[in-house]
């Protein structure tokens, strides 16, 4: 009963390791899933960038005043996060992969709504003395 160790000066075997897929059919149902919430996010964020302008018509304000960069970040930002969980998760095994999902979708819907807070912050105030 022998237990050999390697020595320092041998090379060490690394075809022993194990490879993880990249994106299995599990993985990539997860990944669709997921998909499915983050594209509910750039819907919400395209239905903004629609009727924002309409409401500030409606209330009679110039819709030049709008900040359109923050709605275009707002569509933007899902699809940036949900790539970047796509790519964070690439040899991870599935459970990793729907927890970084996870992770890149609660951080993408907390931009929405901080977004939404900095727009209500920079509206300007004559529209509350309109409504």
């Amino acid at each position: 009963m022998t237990d050999e160790k390697p020595v320092a000066d041998e090379p060490i075997d690394d075809t022993k390791e194990i490879t993880r897929e990249r994106y299995g059919w599990l993985s990539l149902v997860v990944a669709g899933l997921f998909a499915l919430f983050f594209a509910y996010d750039v819907w919400e964020a395209v239905d903004n960038l629609i009727s924002l302008p309409r409401f500030y018509e409606d209330r009679g304000l110039d819709p030049a005043g709008l900040p359109w960069w923050l709605l275009w970040i707002g569509v933007g930002v899902p699809v940036v996060v949900f790539v970047a969980a796509f790519i964070i998760g690439r040899h991870r095994n599935v459970g990793e992969k729907a927890v970084i999902f996870f992770v890149g979708l609660a951080v993408s819907s907390g931009l929405g709504l901080g977004a939404i807070a900095l727009e209500s912050i920079i509206r300007p105030s004559v529209l509350l003395i309109v409504v």
